[in-house]
């Protein structure tokens, strides 16, 4: 596993996790991980592959950004103008239109809580893609990649500086999740508070215990349906929870939430047994 701090496997957890997705008929198209931060031991299922990560990339970006504010190269409250050439559809409606001059941390608390494509362009602009790369690959996430902006729809957003498809593995998203909450890299309780307020709970939330804290990011497209986060249950256990699926698209659907319910089944399934 590809974590910047030790770890090791768990086959009895390998098994778990396995033995969920056979049962909630997600193990054709899942990939899964589940890290004990207690006793830095994983299970996980195919997490090493590369499945496209939707917006699951933006926890990345928001680890650079602050980044970039401990070593005082910008600060939070530093305004910025939304550019034209960053707009693109979004998850609701965003407060960013062109012109307007939101706070570098405005920007990264939308990118996250809301999934707001436009926020994450304008920081790619802001931070640099490759440093974002760059940060990731220090940490030891191998294969990372911020290779182009987001895009709401078709077509795909104008991207002069496209360097590839934006590349984080469920095991590397897991590396770096554990690292946020092990506090190994700058900002690591900022960046947890800001997970603990997204509000997109129709993935895996629903499996949780009503007690449980779950700080996380989703990911979605036509053809992925994705969740990872840190869970904190009320006993103070604490785990890193990834499950990327790829359910075949339907003909009456734009997106692939379809799998939801399948997911939500999975994780109440490996919570029971954590």
């Amino acid at each position: 596993m590809p974590l910047g701090l030790a770890a090791a496997h768990d086959p009895a957890l390998t098994g778990l996790v396995s033995s969920a997705l056979e049962s909630t008929g997600l193990r054709d198209i899942a990939h899964a991980m589940v890290v004990d931060l207690a006793s830095m031991t994983y299970g996980a299922w195919r997490a090493d592959e590369n499945v496209y990560p939707a917006s699951v990339i933006k926890v990345p970006i928001m680890a650079e950004a602050f980044r970039q504010i401990s070593e005082g190269a910008i600060a939070a409250a530093d305004r910025v103008t939304v550019a034209q050439s960053n707009q693109t559809a979004t998850w609701g409606e965003s407060p960013f239109t062109a012109g307007t001059v939101p706070s570098i941390g405005d920007l990264v608390e939308r990118m996250i809580t809301h999934s707001d494509n436009v926020a994450t362009n304008q920081l790619c602009d802001v931070l640099r893609r490759e440093r974002v790369t760059a940060f990731m690959r220090d940490l030891g996430l191998p294969t990372f990649l911020l290779g182009r902006k987001l895009s709401g729809s078709e077509p795909l957003i104008d991207d002069p500086e496209i360097i590839g498809r934006n590349r984080l593995p469920p095991d590397e998203i897991a590396a770096l999740l554990a690292l946020i909450a092990t506090d190994r890299v700058p900002g690591a309780a900022q960046q947890r508070d800001i997970l603990r307020r997204c509000v997109h709970d129709d993935k895996l939330v629903p499996g949780l215990a009503a007690t449980d804290l779950f700080m996380h990011k989703t990911g979605e497209t036509s053809e992925v349906s994705h969740d990872a986060g840190i869970l904190q249950t009320a006993q103070g256990k604490r785990y890193v929870v990834v499950l990327y699926t790829t359910p075949k698209p339907k003909a009456d659907r734009s997106d692939a939430d379809h799998a939801n319910p399948q997911m939500a089944a999975w994780m109440r399934t490996v919570r029971a047994r954590l």
